[in-house]
């Protein structure tokens, strides 16, 4: 019973094998003291009403033994179960049953023989282990209503016995077809509960060894498909993070490799010695700037530590939006310009003093405009807006590039994603939009992208106005 299969069965099947024969005790019970004696108290009555009535044109069988025999041999054909004919002292005058014998005391079985000696009907049934019966006594007066016999009809169960044996073995043989129907039924329904169950149980066991598998099926009742579902997001999401993993490590494999590789050009070069002072300068130019290419790849993963260890600290303070943004886009104007796109801005001179960590929101503005840079040809144009809205100011970086796909929109803010529609080894390492949304989040705003493919991109920062201060 250490399956759950097993167990499953068990809670099926075992409140049936209980509960089903006590029903069937209960109902054979009933059908015997409700049923069957009711009809047979029924028919007792009749039979006593039937010998009265004779009896009525028969009176000389009280005082006269002889025609009482005769009496009661001339009706004994038409009774079943004991017939007696009592005095009003007990004595039997005649009976069905010869080992009871005339003149005799009445049987002791017959209980309700005080009640008819009083004049009134009795009517008594028995219901037992040992013996189950109906006995009627009904008292016979003559005109005078004096009392001058009873007449006494008594049957068992055992006299129906061939009845009563067929309603139970009916009621047998039902109880086993209910049974062994139930405990299949019971077994089917426990196996296609346990069958999804089992198979997201491997699911999650093959998930944690390590191994791929495949999706499991989305079927039973509504909790377990639930669980199903669960577990194919689990594996689906780790199958991602995996891919993201590998890709990334090959991006930082590609753009730490490729700066690396020419400082270690120019430094061969340099210990064979070139003897021109003009060459060493610009080779060591060369290395000054390879290396200040590499320091924001490596600020990335650092600010990127900080945000999964939980150690992002800002510094903020009140600062007038209008006149931090505008020397802030300053330098990514001339670099735009130069690199060929259309440069716009609309920034507000009264937008609202808010709480911000202006370095990072720096960074934030940054990492938008260089992905914007990143996905824009040369030519189009790329834009920066402001201003305020109830309770919030927002700040929009536009593109006219080559926008964002639909199936993409959701994921280009998890670390290391890279768009499909970008070469193999793209500039950077896809952290740009991940540390730009944890920093808007940490200052209590959220960062929201319209695109369209073909036609552009615009990324909206919200912050509040009234953002929380740290004392």
């Amino acid at each position: 019973m250490q399956s759950l299969r097993s167990r499953l069965i068990l809670s099926h099947i075992l409140p049936l094998v209980i509960i089903v024969p006590l029903v069937s005790l209960a109902l054979s019970y009933l059908l015997e003291t409700q049923i069957i004696l009711s009809e047979l108290s029924d028919k007792l009555n009749e039979r006593a009403s039937m010998i009265i009535e004779a009896l009525y044109t028969n009176p000389e069988v009280w005082s006269d033994p002889n025609s009482a025999s005769t009496f009661m041999s001339r009706i004994e054909y038409q009774l079943k179960g004991q017939v007696f004919l009592l005095k009003p002292n007990g004595l039997i005058i005649a009976s069905n049953v010869p080992e009871w014998g005339v003149g005799g005391s009445k049987p002791a079985h017959l209980k309700g023989f005080e009640t008819a000696s009083s004049g009134e009907n009795s009517l008594l049934v028995s219901y037992g282990w040992d013996q189950s019966g109906v006995e009627v006594l009904v008292p016979v007066m003559n005109t005078r209503q004096e009392l001058i016999g009873i007449v006494a009809v008594y049957e068992t169960l055992e006299g129906i016995s061939s009845y009563i044996g067929r309603l139970r073995t009916i009621i047998i043989i039902a109880l086993f077809i209910e049974i062994v129907l139930g405990c299949l039924i019971g077994y089917l329904l426990a196996t296609r509960l346990e069958r999804p169950i089992g198979r997201a149980a491997i699911g999650v066991i093959d998930i944690s060894e390590g191994k791929e598998i495949n999706p499991v099926p989305i079927e039973g009742p509504r909790e377990i498909r639930h669980l199903s579902t669960a577990v194919n997001t689990l594996n689906e999401r780790l199958r991602l993070l995996d891919e993201t993993r590998r890709h990334s490590l090959a991006n930082i494999v590609h753009e730490l490799g490729r700066p690396l590789g020419a400082i270690q050009s120019a430094i061969h070069v340099l210990l064979q010695g070139s003897n021109e002072p003009e060459v060493e300068r610009e080779l060591l130019v060369g290395v000054d700037n390879e290396i200040k290419r590499m320091n924001p790849l490596l600020d990335d993963l650092a600010m990127l530590h900080g945000q999964v260890t939980g150690t992002i600290v800002l510094n903020q303070q009140e600062i007038s939006l209008s006149e931090w943004l505008q020397p802030t886009l300053l330098p990514w104007k001339v670099t735009i310009q130069d690199k060929g796109f259309v440069w716009q801005t609309r920034i507000p001179t009264d937008l609202p003093t808010v709480y911000i960590d202006s370095e990072k929101m720096a960074q934030v503005v940054g990492n938008l405009l260089s992905n914007a840079v990143k996905y824009t040809p040369k030519g189009e144009s790329i834009s920066v807006s402001a201003g305020k809205n109830a309770g919030e100011i927002w700040i929009e970086i536009s593109d006219t590039g080559i926008g964002v796909i639909q199936e993409e929109q959701d994921r280009i803010f998890e670390p290391f994603y890279r768009s499909k529609q970008t070469k193999r080894f793209p500039q950077g390492l896809g952290l740009g939009l991940t540390i730009a949304r944890d920093i808007v989040e940490a200052h209590g705003g959220r960062i929201e992208l319209e695109s369209q493919p073909g036609v552009g991109s615009r990324f909206s920062v919200y912050l509040p106005i009234h953002s929380n201060q740290i004392d």
